[in-house]
């Protein structure tokens, strides 16, 4: 009778062949460190190359969208030296550091390769200066965004009446002067042909009591109070004919036109002859 064989006796064999197996799996993965190693510093060196190569470097910085912005302004926010590697520009970065530039409402800054960056940029529009505790440019919408010599601006409207109240750059101005600015600035440019704005040396917001010009001339006040700008300035309008026909515009010392189809006037005017 042939003699059964015993299953739980280890097969000499197959222990081998796995032992085999597992020294050729060590063998390999100590083979491919090298490998992976040799094929890193290829990387490192290959990346590097291309940093140090001439074909990504910065050649041309295009800037658009510039009125009174200058452009040195944006080479020296950008901050980028000529020859850098546009792999290494953080352009999220430089974009903020462009957006902080107060005379700049937005901006976006763009790499073109193979060695161009290109500024888009949008200049806030001035609409007047503040005078609040120093002088204050300010944008339509009311944004205070940037500090002014006295005379720097001539040709804005200087606006005051805000001593004291602390307003200072990135500040907005209150809703009421603003909205009674805003139109008195439309009714002011409409007034251009027989007002030009270089009659015009102040507005002064008097809060209850409005707006009130004074002319560059003798600095005569001219009380316009909250609203109805158009109606005023075309009732001033006459008023300022029929003083000229009678030579007494010399004379005037003040002009209240806050009132419904009316104006007061003072001044030094001759006392009326006898008969």
């Amino acid at each position: 009778m042939r003699k059964k064989k015993n299953r739980y006796i280890p097969d000499r064999k197959a222990q081998i062949r796995r032992w085999v197996k597992r020294v050729k799996t060590v063998f390999g993965l100590l083979m491919l460190f090298p490998a992976l190693f040799a094929l890193s510093a290829v990387l490192a060196h290959a990346y590097h190359a291309v940093l140090d190569g001439p074909w990504l470097r910065l050649r041309e910085v295009d800037i658009s969208g510039l009125k009174r912005v200058e452009r040195r302004e944006i080479l020296d926010a950008l901050g980028i030296p000529r020859n850098a590697s546009l792999l290494t520009v953080e352009v999220s970065e430089r974009a903020e550091a462009v957006g902080a530039l107060p005379w700049l409402r937005a901006s976006t800054v763009k790499v073109e390769l193979p060695n161009r960056i290109v500024v888009e940029v949008v200049e806030r529009e001035p609409f007047a200066v503040i005078f609040a505790d120093s002088f204050l440019v300010m944008d339509r919408e009311g944004n205070l965004f940037a500090e002014a010599a006295a005379n720097a601006h001539p040709a804005l409207p200087l606006v005051s009446g805000f001593s004291g109240t602390g307003l200072k750059v990135g500040d907005r101005l209150p809703p009421e002067p603003l909205d009674s600015l805003q139109r008195l600035m439309a009714a002011l440019s409409e007034s251009q042909g027989w007002f030009p704005m270089n009659q015009i040396s102040e507005c002064r917001w008097h809060g209850e009591e409005g707006f009130i010009l004074y002319t560059t001339v003798k600095a005569i006040p001219i009380e316009l109070g909250w609203d109805d700008y158009e109606l005023k300035l075309t009732r001033l309008q006459k008023v300022l004919g029929h003083l000229s026909q009678r030579n007494l515009v010399e004379s005037v010392t003040r002009i209240d036109l806050d009132y419904p189809n009316r104006a007061f006037i003072s001044g030094d005017f001759p006392a009326p002859k006898g008969i």
